[in-house]
């Protein structure tokens, strides 16, 4: 069974929407993704959907879990009539495609003249409730609904499916909780609001049976060498029977495999086992990688994988969970899983790597589900259109538009520079991965690539005269242009998601956004062990807006010339012209790089583009300063550091915190 078409009009911001769901040429439903911004009717017409499905269900039993009694599960309410309309109306059709396509056709009206409604709908031979009249309000099912819920997968991924309400108690174990069933009552809830936790214990109990009741054993004649002979002795083989909670748990972990190649990508397989007694026999992540010849560990327990991770686990899972309850099958794959599953925002809490990667890679699994699906990522749309070329839809509300696939371009453009724009980094975390876990000392990243140059230099200097000699840290060396002012303070509000088992401090100048943002306090605590700080504003330097570490010299060693005569300018130094107040016969060859700024209170350095009046470059790069001044080079030596000393004092303060 699956929703053939959805009409609905005058009803919240929709005015009139009628959309045929797609399919393939060989009856299997396309994926449906329906995009807008908030308040275009979304949450509306996946909330129509729900609601068909309880009446539906509702029709077949005397007791449901989702609606207690006679309450509804979306609650008529005239004011969400369109304003200036005299009714709102929902049609959502269903079609048997095992059945002769029969049809289950559900009804919803709210009128505010319902003698009016019955004649401007009478053309739908609508049966409307003996009260419509009344109130002005019907919901009916039309057609045999028999058989919709005991056959199919039917599936509901609210918003709220990572956490249930805080008052909502839940001290009990789900595993061995008592349920009354009986004749006409239904106690599964297709409205998944606490997924995560009630996946986990199917998936403990699948791996348990599995254990317990589905291995062979059979007798075996061993031999052992023992004084040069071989002597048989009495033996046991376990082997797997196969058996239906085993062939499960290869569904579930071809669902793990796919949600990890994402982020893993050398993974040959993964799987979930059972971790040790010590921590309460829950379930485990085992991978096994190209590179090596035995398989890890990678989450000693569920709560260990990232919510996200968790999250599409329990989703995708659940559908499984569903078919093995309903279906009556015990041998079957992902491909031949029936039914209807509707995620709301599919991409909450994930990252845009699960997003475009391994979503539509789990929804093109099961093969033979019909997904309707909201979303507000690009990134996910993009993923969409890579693994399902044409095979899929997206609607946009609340009009019902088709958006067509030349709409991506904007999309493929967007994503493009948002990974290109990080992707001089990739190089640098990797290095950073092992500096994060392979030392338990402070790790020190700096905004420049020149800025941990200067102050591992100058903390050398410090130590060799017997200060801060108890200031044991490590410097994230590189030389690429990687933590600019907003790549680390991202890199740092990312990192402070997670426990860390020792101090991350990002160390910004005083210049650009972050940095200004960040010296209004003199340490700010981003939260598990990482830290912000930005270079102190020295004595020397009081006049000035937001300096960089440069000018944490005083002017005689700023203006120190290398071997090749060339040394730092600062804009201050230039008139409006740009030319070299000092000695006019030099100059920047682009003017409008020191304008605005040739003041004592925006001094920037220049290190580019001065020039004499041969054109011969005079300028030096900030870089080859850096490499001097930690070279120690002749006339880079006996520096004045003292600048630096409130810093590193800074830095045993995070430390000590």
């Amino acid at each position: 069974m699956y929703i053939k078409s959805i009409q609905i009009d005058n009803y919240g911001a929709i005015e009139k929407l009628s959309l045929d769901l797609p399919f393939n040429e060989d009856g299997t439903p396309k994926p449906m993704i329906l995009v807008g911004k908030n308040g275009s009717g979304k949450t509306l017409l996946t909330s129509s959907i729900v609601d068909s499905l309880i009446e539906i269900k509702r029709s077949n039993f005397q007791s449901i879990a989702e609606a207690k009694e006679r309450s509804y599960y979306k609650a008529g309410k005239k004011d969400y009539i369109k304003q200036g309309e005299n009714y709102s109306y929902i049609r959502v059709i269903y079609e048997n495609v095992d059945d002769n396509k029969k049809r289950v056709v559900y009804n919803d009206v709210a009128s505010y003249s319902a003698i009016e409604t019955r004649d401007l709908l009478q053309h739908y031979n609508i049966n409307l409730a003996h009260d419509f009249n009344d109130h002005g309000f019907s919901k009916t099912i039309e057609g045999e609904s028999k058989n919709i819920f005991t056959h199919n997968a039917i599936l509901y991924f609210p918003v709220n499916r990572y956490y249930n309400p805080a008052w909502l108690v839940e001290d009990y174990d789900p595993r061995i909780e008592i349920i009354e069933n009986f004749l006409g009552k239904n106690t599964d809830n297709f409205i998944k609001i606490n997924a995560i936790k009630e996946i986990e214990s199917w998936i403990l109990d699948v791996i348990l049976d599995s254990e317990l009741y589905e291995r062979k054993i059979i007798p075996v004649q061993p031999f052992i060498l023992a004084d040069g002979q071989y002597i048989a002795f009495p033996g046991t083989l376990t082997i797997p029977k196969e058996g239906k909670n085993t062939k499960i748990q290869v569904l579930i972990n071809q669902v793990l495999t796919t949600i990890l190649k994402s982020k893993i990508p050398n993974l040959v397989s993964a799987r979930f086992g059972i971790s040790s007694k010590d921590v309460g026999r829950k379930i485990s992540v085992i991978i096994k990688e190209h590179d090596s010849t035995e398989e890890k560990s990678i989450s000693p327990t569920f709560s260990h994988m990232s919510s996200g991770e968790a999250m599409l686990v329990a989703l995708f899972c659940s559908i499984i969970k569903k078919f093995d309850s309903v279906s009556g099958v015990n041998n079957f794959d992902l491909n031949q899983i029936k039914g209807i599953v509707i995620i709301d925002e599919v991409d909450l809490n994930l990252h845009i790597g699960y997003a475009k990667n391994a979503v539509p890679e789990l929804l093109k699994l099961f093969s033979k589900v019909q997904f309707i699906i909201t979303s507000h990522s690009p990134f996910f749309l993009l993923g969409m259109k890579d693994t399902f070329g044409s095979n899929y839809q997206i609607v946009s509300t609340p009009g019902g538009e088709i958006i067509d696939e030349t709409d991506f371009e904007e999309l493929q453009t967007a994503y493009s520079i948002f990974v290109e724009r990080f992707e001089d980094i990739k190089e640098n975390l990797s290095i950073l991965e092992n500096e994060l876990y392979n030392s338990t000392k402070t790790l020190v990243i700096t905004e420049g690539k020149t800025d941990w140059k200067h102050l591992k230099t100058a903390l050398s200097s410090f130590q060799n005269i017997g200060e801060f000699t108890d200031l044991d840290v490590v410097f994230h060396e590189y030389e690429d242009a990687s933590f600019s002012d907003d790549k680390l303070n991202n890199f740092l509000i990312n990192i402070a998601q997670v426990s860390n088992n020792k101090k991350i401090i990002g160390i910004f100048d005083r210049d650009e956004g972050n940095g200004k943002k960040y010296s209004r306090n003199k340490i700010n605590e981003l939260g598990n062990n990482v830290y912000a700080i930005t270079i102190p504003q020295p004595e020397h330097r009081s006049y000035h807006d937001g300096i960089c570490i440069e000018f944490m010299y005083k002017d005689e060693d700023l203006f120190r010339e290398n071997e090749s005569g060339r040394r730092l300018y600062v804009s201050s130094q230039f008139n409006d012209n740009g030319r070299l107040i000092q000695d006019i016969q030099v100059g920047v060859q682009n003017h409008n790089k020191i304008r605005g700024k040739n003041n004592l209170k925006n001094d920037n350095i220049v290190d580019s583009e001065v020039i004499n009046i041969e054109g011969e470059s005079l300028a030096m790069s900030k870089n080859d300063y850096a490499n001097a001044i930690l070279g120690q080079e002749e006339k880079f030596k006996d520096l004045d550091f003292s600048a630096f000393r409130e810093l590193f004092s800074t830095l045993i303060e995070v430390i000590n915190k």
